[in-house]
């Protein structure tokens, strides 16, 4: 499935790609192809929601500006599954 992303958010993915530690080095290296499956999509997605918990919101439980990034970012991955 094809996903494409700004600057912004590949930059993002670098951070969260360091923050993996090499645990899914394929879902990573699929996605900076512009590639990944079904399976990959669901990886990607936890991490981003986990720093979305982690770093992504204030203290009312409001997004802060990062994480309606982290938002955006996961809509982005997230897209291929919702597609019909």
């Amino acid at each position: 499935m094809n996903v494409y992303l700004t600057d912004r958010q590949r930059k993002i993915i670098v951070s969260l790609r360091t923050k993996d530690a090499g645990k899914n080095v394929a879902a990573f290296d699929n996605l900076e192809k512009g590639e990944v499956s079904l399976p990959e999509i669901g990886v990607l997605c936890n991490a981003i929601n986990d720093e979305f918990m982690m770093e992504g919101i204030q203290p009312n439980f409001e997004p802060n500006e990062y994480g309606l990034e982290l938002e955006g970012l996961l809509d982005v991955i997230n897209g291929p599954r919702l597609k019909p």
